[in-house]
């Protein structure tokens, strides 16, 4: 059951990544929220599921991209 969960839950990071990409242009810090929990998403589930290195590296850069963008959008 909970591989199941872990599993499906890359919908939902899909949908936020949609979500955000519609939002981002009127609204970019909810754009990029958005981004950031598809992207927290998929950080988790790549450390829960054992993915390969090159998964956890693509997904750590991500998430490192998103939050850097935001932090950068408040200094």
């Amino acid at each position: 059951m909970k591989d199941k969960v872990i599993d499906n839950i890359l919908y939902l990071s899909i949908a936020l990544c949609m979500a955000a990409q519609i939002v981002i242009g009127p609204s970019y810090l909810l754009g990029q929220g958005l981004f950031l929990m598809a992207n927290t998403i998929n950080l988790f589930r790549t450390f829960a599921m054992g993915r390969p290195i090159s998964d956890k590296v693509k997904d750590v850069c991500f998430w490192a991209l998103t939050a850097g963008l935001i932090v950068h959008y408040f200094l």
